[in-house]
């Protein structure tokens, strides 16, 4: 039942964050939405930002392993293939959650510093990658460039379907990169 409760708080604690942000959002309106008391939402989870944590920790773990496996890859075409595909592929499995962090400044607070540092690491270690070794500032911006056109717009076009947004945003960012 535990168990139960700990996923009911972070999936009502995603619907609430993505629909009135992530500050406006309360423990107390987490609580009542899940039907508990705010004591006992307190005995799950020690803060909001601790929800915020354990609500994108596993996209943010899921895209560190994607850099990690395209880090290890023999050649720069091999990693930007491995590193745009499998960060698209978390994106798109991650749509709800990826789109709070996108579009949602207010998670970017005090309280929320070390999550989302952690997410800006390994943002930029994936944009080092993409722009490969010795790198200038063109490529450096071009490498940042598609790793933004095939990412952000995930949360723009949720009507779009999985198979057909992935190609189109590899496409672009492909298109980016080799600009």
């Amino acid at each position: 039942m535990s168990g139960d409760t700990r996923n009911r708080i972070v999936e009502t604690a995603r619907e609430l964050f993505t629909t009135h942000t992530y500050r406006a959002a309360s423990m107390r309106d987490i609580a009542e939405r899940v039907g508990i008391t705010k004591p006992t939402l307190y005995h799950h989870f020690r803060s909001k930002s601790e929800i915020l944590g354990h609500l994108v920790g596993p996209p943010i773990d899921e895209l560190e392993a994607v850099v990690v496996d395209a880090a290890g890859r023999p050649s720069h075409a091999e990693i930007v293939d491995r590193l745009l595909g499998g960060c698209v592929d978390v994106m798109l499995a991650h749509r709800e959650t990826m789109t709070l962090l996108l579009r949602d400044a207010s998670v970017y607070s005090d309280d929320s510093t070390a999550v989302m540092s952690r997410m800006t690491d390994i943002v930029e270690r994936a944009i080092e990658l993409l722009a490969g070794p010795d790198a200038d500032w063109r490529r450096r911006l071009r490498a940042a460039q598609a790793f933004a056109a095939a990412t952000d717009p995930v949360s723009q076009f949720t009507d779009v379907p999985v198979a057909d947004l992935r190609a189109e945003l590899l496409r672009g960012a492909t298109a980016v990169l080799h600009t």
